[in-house]
C-alpha cells in the first residue's frame, strides 16, 4: 500500500472519529439533539480530498446501521439511521456527495491545481458548508415530516429554526479552523501573501 493510500485511510479513519466524538457532545434540544457533530462534518469536508471525505461519512454511517454506537445518546442501529433524526444523516451522506460532484467540475478542478488568494479559498469553502447545512435541514425536515406526521411548519420551528443561527457559528469555526490544517497536511491552495 502506497504512502498516499495509507495516508488516506488513517485520515478518513480519524474523521470517523471526529464525526462520533461530534456526536457525543450533544444536548437534547425538543425531539432534535444539538451536537458538534455538523462543525465536524464540515472541517472534515473543508481539509479532505472529495473521495475521502465521502468515504468517511459513508464509513460513520455504515459503522453506525451496523449497531456501533456512534450517534448521539450513544445510538447505532437502523432505528438511529431510520428514526425521526435519520434524515440529518442521510443529508450528511447526499451533502458531501454533492460537494465532491461539484468540486469535480472543470472550471473548479483547473483552478484547483493553482493557488487561490485567502479571499476566494474562504468565498469557495464558505459556500462549501452552506451546500452541506441546507441539504442537511432539507433531508432532515422532509424525513421529520414522514416518520413523525408532523406538518411543514412544525418542522421547520423543531429542525431548522433553532439552529441556524448555531450551524452558522459553527461553519465560522470550521472556516478558521481549516485553513491551517489544510497547511499542516500541505493541501492548501493560498497564494503566499507576497504573490498576491
Amino acid at each position: 500500500m502506497n504512502e498516499s493510500r495509507t495516508r488516506s485511510l488513517v485520515l478518513c479513519g480519524l474523521s470517523i472519529a471526529l464525526l462520533t466524538a461530534g456526536a457525543f457532545i450533544a444536548v437534547p434540544f425538543g425531539p432534535i439533539v444539538f451536537s458538534l457533530q455538523s462543525l465536524m462534518l464540515m472541517f472534515i469536508v473543508l481539509i479532505l480530498k472529495p473521495k475521502e471525505a465521502l468515504a468517511a461519512v459513508s464509513g460513520y454511517l455504515l459503522l453506525g446501521a451496523a449497531g456501533l454506537p456512534v450517534g448521539a445518546g450513544f445510538r447505532g442501529g437502523l432505528s438511529w439511521l431510520l428514526g425521526p433524526t435519520g434524515g440529518f444523516l442521510i443529508g450528511f451522506l447526499v451533502g458531501v456527495a454533492l460537494i465532491a460532484a461539484l468540486r469535480g467540475l472543470p472550471f473548479l478542478r483547473a483552478r484547483s491545481a493553482h493557488v487561490w488568494p485567502l479571499g476566494q479559498v474562504m468565498a469557495f469553502d464558505g459556500a462549501q458548508t452552506l451546500v452541506i447545512i441546507l441539504v442537511y435541514y432539507l433531508f432532515g425536515t422532509l424525513w421529520f415530516v414522514v416518520s413523525t406526521g408532523a406538518t411543514v411548519p412544525a418542522a421547520l420551528m423543531a429542525c431548522v429554526l433553532p439552529f441556524i443561527v448555531p450551524d452558522l457559528l459553527k461553519a465560522a469555526a470550521a472556516l478558521l479552523a481549516a485553513q491551517p490544517v489544510r497547511a499542516a497536511l500541505g493541501r492548501s491552495v493560498v497564494r503566499p501573501r507576497e504573490q498576491i
